[in-house]
């Protein structure tokens, strides 16, 4: 483009008389314009100045990255400036520019300081804490913006911003819970993010990448500026976190073996874009800020009056506080599954697994997270115990929680937030090998946190009060022996070798993570024997579980009578249904058509699907023999309903509420379209996503679903 340029300026010139007309600005901010002689001599692009530099002698490299003004780099981006830098010799400087030599250019400083770190002492990566500086919280004076307009600047002087004594408690870049989930995802995750802080303190004389997004928080926070202001500051706020976001990642990235060999410190050579590419959850993660960024920014209610301790106990709360593990860190706790009012089950009754369902017509179950002796209580009845003369009918455990769990004492627990203990600590799009690597992880926090107390640790528990009428978290103590601390895999693990016939397998599926045909493949893999059951796990026994119970009983039933269904017998006897014709629309009402799934999109797939209407009537009485676990098609009306009454200006709700149905309304459409796969599959096509990829209007439809048609 920029040699382009220099052809249209020459053009422009010999018009002119070798001149063209340029603008200049004045120091007040005048603007006037002039013309310039030039000719292809005095005209050069920022490539052949560098050119001209490196003949005359200087020992220069010239390359150019481009990333937009604002903007996170693009993982090829980090790619192609870590290469430059390790290519180079030891004693190479490096030089980057920007715009106006700020955000873009302490974001490359930052890259480079990380990756020389890396070359020169190998990894873990670690800095010498010896002037380093963090921010206070809030309390930032720098702004993120990179252009100096009057339109967007927002800096302290422009906004009044409240002090932390008004304030009552001071919002720190720790209290975006983001930032704490990618950190604990990775095994290194604390000390690459401690040299990660530290090189950004080093490369601050410009601007702070962290104080930069707590200044946008700041001022999006302020109720008495205008709206246009508060939405330019939420936006470029959740570009600098996303910035932030990307560097912690890729601090991990330097941290792990993957980067050796462009070092010269091993074999494994990935890029950081493939490293990522394996990696959906921090991808998930990424596109959170994208979608919700006001999530991120919004100060929590608890954080608004003045921040006392809630939890009674200012010891128990300092030791919270004081936590440094990989996944067990600041500010966390290890709360009991259990919890009052959890769902129980109304038919069959396991001591120790709060709801247990079973699928009508079929060997499929669903529980709530069990305790040790639950669990076995729940595969003792359905037979899977082995003994000397039989051997025990096999069932097959599909675990689908995101977050880390941790038994003590045979008992659940899981991994929350001090400020938030009830609310549940999703990974969203983590797979089954690294949240088992978290929980490995967690495991080894714990016992290292004992054996620093002597032999006991702080537990948490949510209690309820009758006269209240409310529950409320508490801690307490509980005495520790490395043998008490088990993983679920390795629970699981002991049953086996106690002699229950079990295949145990983690799929992290809830109704946040947005479904996947590779999904549908992963649950439908884990069949087993024609006898065998399912038994699939969840936080509650009830929600996303629904929907992996679906999918199995959809490849059970195809398999029990591949030409003539069961569902298909049942739907044919039923009154429900008596052909697959007579469940094409013909609605009484808008409101019967949702509740019936005949939204707009999902007709559309009907008719593009061999066997559509069929496929779409037989996954409607499936989804109501699985409705004890969940309802999918009351997902979608829920969602959409709430969409239609949400006010105008909550355009926060309004995105969360349309990415929540349209989740809802996928899971519907995979239901569908996997049903109808079943129907017409070769013998020899296996994979439903191979058979998915060959449908390109299948994927199409499925990425422009919407739940308000």
């Amino acid at each position: 483009m920029e040699a382009r340029l220099k052809e249209d300026i020459l053009r422009e010139a010999e018009r002119y008389d070798g001149a063209i007309m340029v603008i200049h600005e004045t120091d007040d901010g005048q603007i006037f314009d002039a013309w310039e002689h030039v000719n292809s001599d005095s005209l050069q692009t920022p490539l052949e100045v560098f050119k001209c530099l490196e003949d005359d002698g200087f020992p220069i490299k010239y390359a150019r990255v481009p990333i937009t003004d604002g903007k996170a780099p693009k993982s090829s981006d980090f790619d192609t400036v870590a290469a430059n830098i390790a290519s180079a010799s030891k004693d190479t400087a490096f030089v980057f520019n920007c715009q106006m030599g700020r955000g873009r250019t302490t974001t490359g400083a930052v890259i480079a300081c990380l990756v020389k770190l890396r070359i020169s002492y190998g990894r873990p990566i670690k800095v010498l804490l010896d002037e380093v500086k963090h921010e206070q919280p809030d309390g930032s004076s720098s702004s993120g913006e990179e252009s100096e307009s009057n339109a967007t600047r927002l800096t302290s002087s422009t906004v009044e911003v409240r002090t932390r004594t008004e304030q009552g408690y001071a919002f720190g870049i720790d209290d975006i819970l983001l930032l704490w989930k990618i950190t604990r995802l990775f095994d290194n995750g604390v000390e690459c993010r401690e040299a990660l802080d530290a090189i950004i303190d080093r490369c601050s004389a410009l601007q702070n990448i962290r104080q930069a997004v707590l200044q946008y928080r700041k001022v999006f926070n302020q109720q008495h500026v205008e709206p246009r202001v508060r939405r330019v500051a939420l936006n470029r706020g959740a570009e600098y976190l996303e910035r932030y976001f990307r560097l912690i990642a890729f601090s991990a990235y330097l941290g792990s073996e993957a980067f050796d060999g462009f070092c010269g410190q091993g074999e494994c050579m990935m890029t950081f874009k493939s490293w990522l590419h394996q990696r959906p959850e921090v991808q998930a993660m990424k596109w959170s800020i994208r979608l919700r960024p006001g999530r991120f920014f919004n100060v929590p209610e608890e954080l608004r009056a003045p921040h006392e301790s809630q939890h009674g106990d200012a010891v128990m709360e300092a030791i919270v506080k004081a936590r440094n593990g990989s996944v067990l860190g600041k500010g966390s706790i290890l709360k009991m599954y259990f919890f009052p009012g959890q769902i129980t089950s109304s038919r069959i009754q396991i001591h120790g697994a709060p709801h247990v369902f079973k699928v009508n017509g079929y060997p499929v179950y669903s529980m709530a997270t069990p305790t040790i002796i639950g669990a076995k209580e729940m595969l003792a009845y359905l037979g899977a115990k082995s003994n000397a003369r039989v051997a025990g009918q096999k069932v097959v455990i599909t675990d689908l929680r995101e977050e880390a769990v941790v038994y003590i004492h045979g008992t659940p627990f899981v991994l929350r937030e001090l400020n938030k203990p009830v609310d549940t600590l999703k990974h969203v799009g983590i797979t089954g090998p690294v949240v088992e690597n978290m929980e490995a992880r967690l495991k080894e926090d714990i016992l290292s946190e004992v054996r620093q107390s002597g032999g006991r640790m702080l537990l948490h528990r949510e209690e309820y009060c009758p006269s209240s009428n409310q529950s409320s978290v508490v801690g307490y103590w509980e005495n520790i022996f490395p043998d008490d601390v088990k993983t679920p895999a390795e629970v699981y693990a002991a049953l086996k070798d106690e002699g229950y016939n079990i295949a145990y397998g983690r799929i992290p599926l809830t109704r946040e993570r947005e479904a996947l045909a590779s999904d549908v493949d992963e649950i439908q893999n884990c069949r087993d024997e024609p006898s065998a059951c399912y038994l699939y796990v969840s936080h509650t026994g009830f929600g996303g579980v629904a929907y992996t119970m679906a999918i199995i009983c959809c490849r059970l039933d195809a398999e029990v009578n591949f030409g003539t269904s069961s569902v298909t017998q049942t739907m044919v006897n039923g009154d429900q249904y008596s052909t697959p014709e007579e469940s094409l629309p013909s609605w009484t009402s808008e409101e019967e058509a949702r509740r019936m799934g005949d939204y707009r999109d999902i007709l559309s797939l009907t008719r593009v699907l061999m066997h559509g209407p069929k496929s779409k009537a037989d996954v409607d009485i499936i989804i109501e023999r699985c409705a004890g676990a969940g309802h999918i098609r009351d997902d979608i009306l829920h969602y959409s309903k709430e969409l239609e009454e949400v006010a105008d200006d909550d355009d926060e709700h309004r995105a969360y509420l349309m990415d929540m149905g349209i989740k809802a309304l996928r899971r519907y459409f995979f239901l569908i379209t996997f049903r109808s796969y079943l129907y017409c599959k070769s013998p020899t096509e296996t994979k439903f996503t191979s058979w998915m990829d060959a449908r390109p209007e299948l994927g199409h439809l499925c990425n422009n679903l919407r739940i308000d048609k």
